[in-house]
């Protein structure tokens, strides 16, 4: 039977500072006791279990935690949509217009437990029984990160495949592609912030006429004018947060989730280095002994000694070699087959909700400018 394990957020305390998530579990795998159980979880404990894996797996990628969802509500105190922008609407709107609603603010914290669940590696890992079965909430024993053994050999990319040389290339002009990127929607950000500046400026200029306007026509068009521009003002603050809350904050997550893939490149070069040493550590051994044999005068007891160096430097070398392989199969295969099709994912998604946000709020903007261009044509008649 295949393993399996489920996590499903059905619920979020977002009133508190450490938002608590109450978690479904569902798994036919043996070593968990319960097969089926609800568990709340900090958002701090999910912090903790990440950095626990991290520390823990290190023949695994570890995607990025998202960062901790921040919860709008509306007017009447309901918890809006993770795509709250889509909610938006006009005082002039009709209230029983419908808004498909989309995903729930947490979202990407279940995208990323439904990607670790699933990882066959993960499954079996110590931690993520812990963080599922502790009654007291999530705990862990402070794990060390496993000290490497000292590099007696250098290696470089030359030594690996040519596989690796393509993935370390292509990792780095990944990370700098997204840092560039995201400076530049940085830089848009600002120009909305700044556009909206524009748009309450306005507005707060035509208040101000229609104060002193004594013409009826005027003060009316006045008083339009500044109604408009201040819902201008809002949309424009919105189309802000649209490309925080979409494309930057997936950029930053994709960062650290690259970050991560070269770390695990690291970590596939120090196994080899490993292997190499302790291999040249077992023909150092095999060299003594060879020059006691060649000896006239044998020392037994040296002899012995080096034959008992030479056995512990074959344990150690095939032991290194199992180490290697399994860090390089297995990281190999994550990058491959995790970290670069999630990449796509998770950016086209989010290129989706950021295109459907503008667009949406861009028709908002059309609605204020007809509506005022009505209302200055009847302005116009009286």
């Amino acid at each position: 039977m295949s393993r399996c394990l489920q996590f499903s957020i059905t619920h979020v305390d977002y009133k508190r500072k450490d938002p608590v998530f109450w978690i479904d579990v569902d798994t036919t795998i043996t070593k968990f006791k319960q097969k089926q159980k609800r568990i709340p979880r900090y958002y701090s404990e999910l912090q903790k279990l990440h950095s626990q894996l991290v520390s823990t797996l290190d023949d695994v990628w570890i995607p990025a935690l998202p960062a901790c969802p921040i919860p709008r509500f509306d007017k009447g105190g309901n918890l809006l949509p993770r795509q709250w922008w889509l909610t938006i609407k006009l005082s002039n709107e009709s209230k029983d217009i419908t808004v498909e609603r989309s995903d729930p603010p947490e979202y990407r914290v279940q995208l990323w437990m439904n990607r670790i669940a699933k990882h066959e590696r993960v499954q079996q890992s110590e931690i993520l029984r812990e963080f599922v079965e502790s009654e007291v909430g999530f705990r862990p024993t402070l794990r060390v990160h496993k000290l490497s053994k000292p590099l007696l050999t250098y290696v470089s990319e030359q030594d690996m495949d040519p596989e690796f040389t393509f993935w370390t290339n292509q990792l780095s002009i990944v990370l700098h592609q997204l840092h560039q990127w995201l400076i530049q929607n940085n830089k848009f950000v600002q120009e909305h912030k700044a556009m909206s500046d524009g748009w309450i400026n306005l507005s707060s200029s035509f208040v101000s006429f229609g104060a002193i306007e004594r013409n009826p026509g005027l003060f009316i068009s006045y008083k339009s004018l500044a109604k408009a521009y201040q819902q201008l003002y809002d949309i424009q603050r919105s189309q802000a947060l649209v490309v925080y809350e979409t494309v930057i904050s997936e950029i930053s997550c994709q960062i650290k989730n690259t970050e991560a893939a070269q770390n695990a490149m690291q970590r596939r070069l120090i196994a080899l280095s490993e292997y190499i040493s302790s291999r040249k550590h077992t023909e150092s051994c095999l060299r003594q002994v060879e020059r006691l044999k060649s000896s006239i005068n044998i020392d037994r007891e040296r002899a012995n000694e080096a034959i008992t160096l030479l056995e512990n430097a074959k344990i150690n070398e095939r032991g290194s070699l199992q180490h290697y392989e399994r860090i390089d199969g297995h990281l190999r295969e994550d990058i491959e087959f995790r970290y670069k099709p999630n990449l796509s994912k998770d950016i086209k998604r989010a290129l989706r909700e950021y295109a459907t946000g503008q667009l949406y709020l861009e028709k908002k903007k059309l609605m204020i400018w007809q509506e005022l261009l009505n209302e200055n044509k009847a302005i116009a008649l009286l």
